[in-house]
């Protein structure tokens, strides 16, 4: 199928606003599976009705399609539309009043403390791979990575001196966490023995980063040895964290900067934490990565029957923030 000048001009758009590959890639999945849906051919997209989108999402929605993906897909021909009509391709929106499907609010599933640290516990580091897998994901969990993030990493994003990890987000946003000291030292052993040359976690040859792909598919063997849920992701860990630090106390603001979150309605009254705050907090709010004090035995196994009966009852702000992790 040839690419209508209208698409290649709304890829370039994306590209623009810092969109990352894989999220262009599914923009023209969708827009691919709408003109074949319609036998556009080479007819110009300008001359879709609403008829027809109708008709293409209510097809979605007869083929069994969760309510999310058919949300995803009306949300994906809302934008295009919505960028024809912005530089003048139509002059009006065949999609404006296009239906998107209702997605019910769900909190993302996270691990307890307890889980985290048995999941830990399944890196046995036994090899060199198992000893660069722990670290990968205890940098995952301790400073609420995405998985991308993480095979990013250069050295030169690591500063001993602060104790601080720079990292590049989504949009190539940049952020700055602190490391716990026992995840510095960790690293430094991991760097001495490992000696990478450019990113902290490389693949083979060594000039290019490990995969995403990779290590999930090596995660998967650690969920399943530490007993886990199969649903547990590397994705979990990052949710995970963010639960941590909000039930110890951890202003919403802090976690919203640790995840690189632009912004969270629910945080709008909030000021910006000041840097020394933030470093306090990072560096003194317990997570599954310190070690467990003997009076905390106790009130961790009250905290994973908590855990267990599930999240319904949480307070709203944190069940908006968790819904934007």
């Amino acid at each position: 199928m040839r690419e209508h000048p209208e698409v290649r001009d709304f890829i370039a758009h994306l590209r623009l606003k810092n969109l990352s590959p894989r999220t262009i890639v599914e923009y023209r999945k969708v827009l691919n599976s709408l003109f074949d849906h319609i036998a556009l051919g080479d007819s110009s997209p300008t001359e879709i009705t609403t008829a027809q989108l109708r008709d293409y999402v209510a097809g979605l929605q007869q083929r069994g399609l969760a309510p999310k993906t058919v949300s995803n897909h009306a949300l994906v021909i809302k934008r295009f539309f919505g960028f024809l009509l912005a530089e003048g391709y139509i002059e009006q929106d065949p999609s404006l009043r296009l239906p998107r499907p209702k997605v019910g609010k769900r909190l993302p599933k996270a691990l307890s403390i307890p889980e985290v640290r048995a999941l830990f516990a399944a890196f046995k580091g036994e090899t060199a791979a198992e000893r660069r897998d722990r670290i990968f994901f205890q940098l995952v969990y301790g400073c609420g990575l995405r998985i991308a993030e993480a095979v990013n990493i250069k050295l030169k994003d690591i500063d001993f001196t602060e104790g601080t990890l720079r990292i590049i987000g989504k949009g190539n946003k940049e952020r700055q966490v602190y490391l716990k000291p026992n995840l510095l030292q960790a690293l430094r052993e991991y760097i001495a023995e490992t000696n990478p040359r450019t990113y902290l976690f490389p693949g083979r040859g060594g000039d290019r980063p490990v995969t995403s792909r990779n290590m999930e598919q090596r995660f998967k063997r650690y969920v399943k040895a530490a007993g886990l849920p199969d649903r547990v992701t590397p994705h979990t860990l990052r949710h995970s964290i963010a639960v941590h630090y909000l039930i110890n106390g951890a202003p919403i603001t802090f976690v919203q900067r640790l995840l690189g979150h632009e912004s969270l309605a629910t945080t709008g009254i909030y000021t910006q934490l000041a840097d020394g705050m933030i470093k306090e907090i990072a560096l003194n709010t317990r997570t599954a990565l310190d070690e467990v004090l003997p009076e905390e035995k106790g009130v961790l196994r009250e905290l994973a029957a908590e855990y267990e009966a599930g999240f319904e009852e949480w307070d709203v702000v944190v069940e908006e923030l968790i819904r934007g992790l």
